[in-house]
């Protein structure tokens, strides 16, 4: 019997039974944030200084590996979702924290930039029928405050229906791993009745990321903000302070590893329960086809 109780178990379960997995997958999303940093350095560096930033050369290149080690970024973010979701739907598939390079994060990517391409065209679709709505309640009604509430109304509306999709839609990537192959109408099939106790789910792992999120941003740059606060009314200082921050920015130092550590072990949590979540939903509703299918749940 799925519920909310039970998806986040087994969410919860990849920490409990795969800890070792979830630190390798913490590190490697560590490497790519420090290579990310190593790469920004310079465009950071020119941004701080004047006479550096009126060189387009150096933007360019520094543009270009941005973006560059952004894709591979993506693809390591990819891949390391799979093995999370490869954890529970397939516990002992053994090998190095469930890392894999093949048709299985292949037809997840497939997925994702599928999801992407569609949440993109639907994005702009109901932006363009919004402004277009709200531009004719505007010229038709003598009312601000009608026109303000109905607007909130419709963007509600846009918004729900766009979350609405995203949940019954989550199972196709633990369904397509679980099946070799895409499982887009059978999360449709699979989630219908359930949309609660997966937004559930899924609103209780973002908030646990978003959280964390929070308190890392806060320890890392708290130093920053006490100093700033202590400036506000001293226009020197508070130059000062700006000018000591531009140069923190542009440089390689102690508290941005720290922040970066603190960076990828949010993100490794998130992995965790993020795709556990899923793929224990997943195997929840499928459970007739685990002849184990407690076993994740301990």
């Amino acid at each position: 019997m799925i519920s909310v109780g039970r998806i986040l178990e087994g969410a919860f379960g990849v920490f409990r039974e795969h800890f070792t997995a979830v630190a390798i997958w913490a590190g490697i999303y560590f490497a790519c944030n420090m290579a990310m940093v190593l790469a920004m350095q310079p465009m950071l560096s020119a941004a701080a200084n004047p006479a550096l930033s009126q060189d387009p050369a150096a933007a360019v290149s520094a543009m270009g590996s941005m973006s560059l080690l952004g894709f591979l970024t993506a693809i390591v973010g990819v891949v390391l979702y799979t093995a999370s979701m490869r954890s529970v739907l397939r516990p002992d598939a053994g090998g190095i924290a469930f890392l894999r390079l093949g048709m299985d994060e292949l037809r997840t990517l497939g997925l994702f930039l599928l999801f992407l391409f569609v949440g993109v065209v639907l994005f702009f679709a109901a932006s363009l029928i919004t402004g277009l709505f709200i531009g004719g309640l505007a010229t038709s009604s003598e009312s601000m405050v009608l026109t303000v509430i109905l607007s909130l109304l419709v963007g509600l509306v846009v918004f729900g229906a766009l979350l609405f999709l995203t949940v019954r839609f989550s199972l196709a990537f633990p369904l397509t791993l679980h099946r070799q192959a895409f499982a887009i109408g059978e999360a449709w099939r699979l989630s219908r009745g359930h949309f609660w106790k997966l937004f559930g789910a899924a609103l209780v792992v973002t908030l646990i990321g978003f959280v964390l999120s929070i308190a890392i941003n806060l320890v890392a740059a708290g130093g920053y903000f006490a100093d700033v606060l202590a400036a506000m009314n001293d226009p020197e200082a508070s130059v000062r302070v700006a000018e000591r921050q531009a140069a923190a920015i542009g440089s390689f130092n102690t508290m941005m590893i720290l922040q970066s550590i603190g960076g990828a072990a949010v993100a490794a949590v998130w992995l965790a329960l993020s795709g556990g979540s899923v793929a224990s939903a997943a195997r929840l509703l499928v459970d007739d086809e685990f002849n184990d299918a407690e076993d994740v749940f301990g």
